[in-house]
């Protein structure tokens, strides 16, 4: 069965299919090295067919208590030094309010939530303002005008993914 990080990886790289028939999406693909000089595997690669602009996602998941905080600051190192346009797409009550708040404010992190099944698992990612939708398309050179945030965001507009 898979893991919930790799669910949650999947469910991004779903959502983004969804949105337009121009981009073009993978996951897990070796781009370039690391900022440590090891082999790059990023979780999410996005091309627009239309101008071949591309963007990489690494999708970071921390429903419970853990190295998140470690991890997370390696990701971001290895976000700034990658060589195509790359974000780190997080979720999880778990993140610490620090690491939220320099993942966000580095301009590099999107916060998402998520909606868990009867089982405990990942079923869906929500994104009610379309925070991502709209990095996305402005990191494509798409039109992002139609998806510009506007509202309040809060623990409640995240569904579950707040609610354990």
């Amino acid at each position: 069965m898979a893991n919930d990080g790799n669910i949650f990886r999947d469910k991004i790289a779903e959502m983004i299919r969804s949105w337009d028939s121009d981009l073009e999406v993978l996951t897990e693909k070796h781009v370039g090295l690391r900022f440590v000089n090891t082999p790059r595997k990023l979780d999410v690669i996005v091309q627009n067919k239309r101008n071949g602009k591309t963007m990489a996602i690494e999708a970071k998941l921390q429903r419970t208590p853990g190295s998140a905080y470690e991890k997370l600051s390696y990701a971001l190192d290895d976000c700034l030094a990658s060589p195509i346009p790359t974000i780190i797409v997080f979720a999880g009550k778990a993140i610490r309010a620090d690491m939220r708040s320099k993942l966000i404010t580095s301009g590099i992190g999107v916060e998402i939530g998520y909606l868990l099944d009867d089982n405990n698992r990942i079923c869906d990612i929500v994104d009610p303002l379309n925070l991502l939708r709209q990095r996305v398309y402005i990191a494509l050179d798409m039109d992002w005008f139609p998806f510009a945030t506007s509202g309040t965001l809060n623990e409640a507009s995240y569904g579950d993914a707040y609610s354990e």
